[in-house]
């Protein structure tokens, strides 16, 4: 069955619904929703990072958002998220839990691919609690310092990362990531420590 996304002009408003796969040949604006797990340890601010499955037709293997996903036509944003982060970590997460840290407009190209995405972006605080549970198209999912990510956005920095799967530590360059805009990263760093003061 199509995936059906609503599709939006230039100056964000809807503009009609459409096939994704003509969406993202078109390029057309469509909406999708990020969340960003984050956890304190020790002082330190924690990010969980998402490994897309090798059998991800869009940049199989990098790394990227700890949950993503297209909202479609008709779905309410938050409904979207509850729904991508049970899909993809296995986390049951209430409405109220997820904390709004803005919009985002990002153009990504790959060949064919025209991925012109409005950003729902959220943060999520992982307290521990739950264990999480990958799906089919998450290889796996790594904690990094917040502090060794913005080294990495502003100066391609490799990151040491820990497999919340099995505890091994690994190195991640610049390239094994999903390559999102620099201004998209500074945008999640700010965001990040704007809201955990108000934790």
């Amino acid at each position: 069955m199509a995936e059906m996304l609503t599709i939006f002009n230039e100056n964000g408003l809807p503009a009609g619904v459409k096939d994704r796969e003509d969406v993202h040949r078109d390029g057309d604006w469509h909406e999708t929703f990020h969340c960003w797990m984050i956890s304190l340890e020790e002082k330190e601010i924690v990010l969980f990072l998402q490994q897309r499955s090798e059998n991800k037709r869009d940049f199989p293997s990098l790394y990227d958002i700890t949950a993503a996903g297209h909202i479609e036509a008709g779905e309410d944003v938050i409904e979207a998220g509850v729904r991508e982060i049970k899909e993809e970590v296995g986390l049951t997460v209430h409405p109220a839990e997820l904390i709004h840290a803005g919009n985002y407009k990002e153009e990504l190209k790959q060949g064919v691919f025209i991925d012109r995405e409005i950003c729902r972006v959220y943060l999520y605080l992982y307290e521990g609690s739950a264990n999480f549970q990958l799906g089919e198209e998450v290889e796996d999912l790594i904690r990094v310092s917040l502090d060794d990510m913005e080294s990495l956005v502003e100066m391609n920095t490799p990151i040491t990362g820990c497999s919340v799967v099995n505890g091994i530590e690994k190195e991640v360059k610049s390239e094994e990531f999903v390559p999102h805009e620099m201004e998209y990263g500074r945008f999640l760093i700010r965001a990040v420590h704007e809201h955990v003061t108000k934790l």
